[in-house]
Formats: C-alpha cells, structure tokens, sequence
C-alpha cells in the first residue's frame, strides 16, 4: 500500500496548483474589479484574510509537495526525506487544510464554490496519503525504524 506514495504525493501537489492558480486569480480579480458580478470590492476584511489563508495552503502544499516528490524519485537518504518527515508534513497539511475548507463552507459564488470543493479535496488527499505513510513506517520500522526513507521500503512485495 505504500508504494502510492508518490501517485497520492503528485495528486496532492496538483490539487494544491490548481487552487494556487484559482486563488491567485480571484485575488488578482477582486483586486482589479471588485467582487464577480460588480457588487463592489471584497465584502469584508475577513474575506481577503480567507483567500491569503488559502493561497497560503496552496504554496505550502505546492512547495513541500514537490520536494517530497523529489526527494521519493532520486532516492534521498537523509531525515527531511523520511517517512516520518512526511508525515508530519502531512499532518500539519490536514490541519491546515481542514481550517481552509471549513472558511468557505456556504458560499454562493460558483467561483468560491470551486475553491471550497478543491479545499475539500486537499484535505481527504493529505489524509489519504498520511494513513499510506503510516503504513509506510510500519514496514519499514522493523529494519530502519522511523527515520526510514521510501528509497528503504522494498515495493516488490505489497
């Protein structure tokens, strides 16, 4: 099971660039002509804070997601590259997710409705890919205990 890190690490990194590039874009657009529709600017303070927040998420899931791609794909051997580094990045990731997600719950802008639905799936992916690095670190706590590296856990036999 977790030899889909690096699928479920590629799929995080690009739901987190697609809300990158939808965020940027509303923020670039409510920046230049006010709320779609022409209701006037943002609405509130709270609501530019909530799209910072998300861009946030966005490059920090975009960032770190393709360092560990990296890092699973030329074989690294060093703790920023174990299991447990990962999983603890994740863990933070579904923190930081689940707050983002839960910011946009009830909108009525089916551009806000998109950003809300791609938070959701963010999350569920970061809690997907953190359940497989537990199991990651389960087999190969044996040999190499936590600080094991994906190059260390033999996907042959699954």
């Amino acid at each position: 099971m977790a030899g889909y890190h690096p699928i479920l690490f590629i799929l995080l990194t690009a739901v987190g660039a697609a809300e990158l590039g939808l965020v940027a874009y509303l923020i670039h657009t409510f920046d230049r002509d006010g709320y779609p529709g022409g209701r006037g600017g943002y609405t509130s303070d709270d609501f530019k804070a909530r799209l910072d927040y998300l861009m946030f998420c966005a490059v920090w899931t975009v960032f770190f997601g393709l360092a560990y791609v990296a890092f699973i794909f030329a074989r690294a051997m060093f703790f920023l590259a174990s299991i447990a580094s990962s999983a603890l990045w994740l863990l933070m990731t579904i923190i930081f997710w689940a707050v983002g997600a839960e910011l946009w719950r009830q909108v009525s802008c089916r551009e806000l409705q998109t950003v809300e639905a791609l938070a959701w799936t963010a999350l569920a992916l970061a809690a997907v890919t953190f359940i497989v690095s537990l199991f990651a670190i389960s087999s190969t706590r044996r040999k190499y205990g936590y600080r094991g590296t994906y190059y260390d856990y033999d996907y042959r036999y699954q």
